[in-house]
């Protein structure tokens, strides 16, 4: 495997033209379930977590189109029978892209771990398990700790995506650690705190996000937002704490 750095992947993140790809995010014509062989996580681990190949989105989603083509096209003429082939196409790339930046600021938490920790505490990741709704698996010694990204802004509380650990889920880990990733527009935070128009109430949650936003992450000026290395050091103090715990779960309101 390739020997790379958080630092490596945070200036790949940093230096990604996300502007050009500002227009996909209103396109939603491809929203069905895809069958596993369309399903994009398989692609993204393979180039970014095995292979620790970097690439931009254009990049990732042309060797998705040409690998998955004739899939493509059996999946067109069940949902878009009539439709060209470019207007498919484009409902996919959108549709794609949202996966990816979600998938890399997983990502980002997996390389950081390996840097900080990985020595002592190894951290497993794979398609499969993100599937399952398994982010990350770290071994603390013979107990395994599940990670799940939570995507938190203050108009949604958090993804609705849930892993319950059950008789067959604890097969595969012991216990659920969520770690919240806030997605806020700061300036707009600011001014809602200080309208005279926005209940207290809302305006102590919107405190509380902003804080935890300054404190624990960090948003580059293309838009990226990625963890502090601090942040990483508090979760693995809960895991640590929550071993000995007969609770299933570290919920990700316990770190806001």
């Amino acid at each position: 495997m390739k020997k790379v750095t958080a630092k490596d992947f945070e200036n790949f993140l940093a230096n990604l033209d996300l502007k050009k790809y500002e227009k996909l995010r209103n396109i939603k014509t491809v929203e069905q379930d895809l069958p596993k062989k369309l399903n994009p996580l398989f692609l993204l681990y393979e180039k970014y977590w095995e292979e620790r190949r970097f690439m931009d989105y254009d990049s990732f989603f042309e060797i998705y189109w040409d690998r998955n083509i004739k899939e493509i096209c059996k999946f067109a003429k069940k949902y878009f029978y009539g439709c060209s082939l470019e207007f498919v196409q484009e409902g996919f790339k959108a549709r794609i892209y949202r996966t990816w930046m979600s998938v890399l600021t997983q990502f980002h938490f997996q390389y950081l771990w390996e840097d900080l920790f990985g020595k002592d505490y190894p951290l497993k990741a794979s398609a499969e398990l993100d599937i399952k709704g398994v982010d990350s698996l770290i071994a603390f010694g013979n107990f395994r700790i599940g990670i799940q990204i939570k995507k938190i802004s203050y108009r949604k509380e958090a993804s609705e995506r849930r892993f319950k650990l059950g008789r067959k889920e604890k097969q595969l880990i012991d216990k659920i650690c969520e770690v919240p990733y806030v997605v806020i527009d700061i300036a707009e935070l600011e001014r809602k705190i200080e309208s005279k128009r926005v209940k207290e109430e809302n305006k102590k949650m919107y405190a509380k996000l902003l804080s935890f936003f300054e404190k624990y992450l960090i948003k580059f000026p293309n838009g990226f937002v990625i963890f502090k290395r601090d942040y990483l050091k508090r979760v693995k103090e809960a895991i640590e704490s929550a071993i000995d715990s007969d609770k299933d779960k570290i919920p990700y309101d316990y770190f806001l």
